[in-house]
């Protein structure tokens, strides 16, 4: 059975049926609830009213007995978002298990939720960067450590980044976690780099959306479905080398994480 002992409405969007006792006033709810606005004021998206079920189970093997039962085709991991049709419309539902690294869980899982309400065609590569780029705490202004740990020795290599060979990946197996990495990492520049970088993906966003909302008076619903030209190719007009561009930026996060080992540690 999902868990369903305490049921608990946070921030007016999600809906947690949990195992775990927790109060409203929990700071892990408390943060959680307020993820939409984060990611409203950082995206530009407009906002919506989508109900997400987060199912929370009290511990991991719980939780994995579940999902072993219920989605034996899904690979092993900390939590889940999925989207399925019910019936009243789509449903939004997060699993994930009470443990250490439950916020980091919940925002990433529950950025996944927001992206795909506001969404629904955004490629994998940038839902995954969003995600890893909001499930840092806001105080880290999306700078994954870890993430730029690992990057450290690869930007030191002959490494490649290439967001056109990102932007041909399509299933959630097929990422490794080097592609994650390099998501975040674009995700990063964009968000964080040069301001016409940042419309870019502003303006990518906006036409993400107007795939599952065409504005009243313009073309009709099937003309409104065809794809529209990748991130990559809005970019290089603007910036011929994204690749150093990116390498460049990893390289200025890279001394910053330096001197915040120095002078101000980082929660890991």
């Amino acid at each position: 059975m999902p868990p369903g002992r305490l049921e608990l409405r946070v921030g007016g969007r999600y809906l947690f049926h949990s195992d775990v006792s927790l109060q409203a006033d929990h700071p892990v709810l408390r943060e959680v609830a307020r993820l939409p606005e984060r990611l409203h004021r950082e995206l530009q998206l407009p906002d919506n009213a989508s109900l997400v079920h987060v199912y929370l189970f009290a511990d991991r093997d719980a939780y994995e007995r579940y999902l072993h039962a219920h989605f034996r085709h899904l690979p092993p991991r900390r939590a889940f978002f999925m989207a399925r049709p019910g019936a009243s419309g789509e449903e939004l539902l997060v699993y994930a298990f009470w443990g250490e690294r439950i916020l980091e869980d919940l925002r990433h899982e529950l950025t996944h939720a927001e992206l795909h309400s506001a969404c629904p065609h955004i490629p994998m590569w940038l839902d995954e960067g969003l995600a890893e780029f909001f499930e840092v705490p806001a105080e880290l202004d999306g700078v994954h450590y870890r993430h730029l740990a690992a990057l450290r020795a690869e930007l030191a290599s002959p490494w490649s980044p290439s967001l056109e060979r990102l932007e041909k990946i399509t299933l959630l197996r097929e990422l490794t976690p080097q592609d994650y990495r390099e998501a975040w990492a674009w995700t990063h520049f964009l968000l964080r780099g040069p301001a016409a970088v940042r419309e870019v993906l502003l303006a990518y966003l906006r036409d993400l959306h107007q795939l599952k909302n065409p504005a009243p008076g313009s073309a009709s619903a099937p003309a409104a479905q065809e794809p529209i030209p990748p991130l990559s190719s809005r970019l290089r007009p603007i910036l011929p080398a994204p690749e150093t561009a990116l390498r460049q930026h990893l390289a200025q996060l890279d001394q910053r994480s330096a001197q915040l080992t120095l002078d101000d540690p980082v929660p890991r």
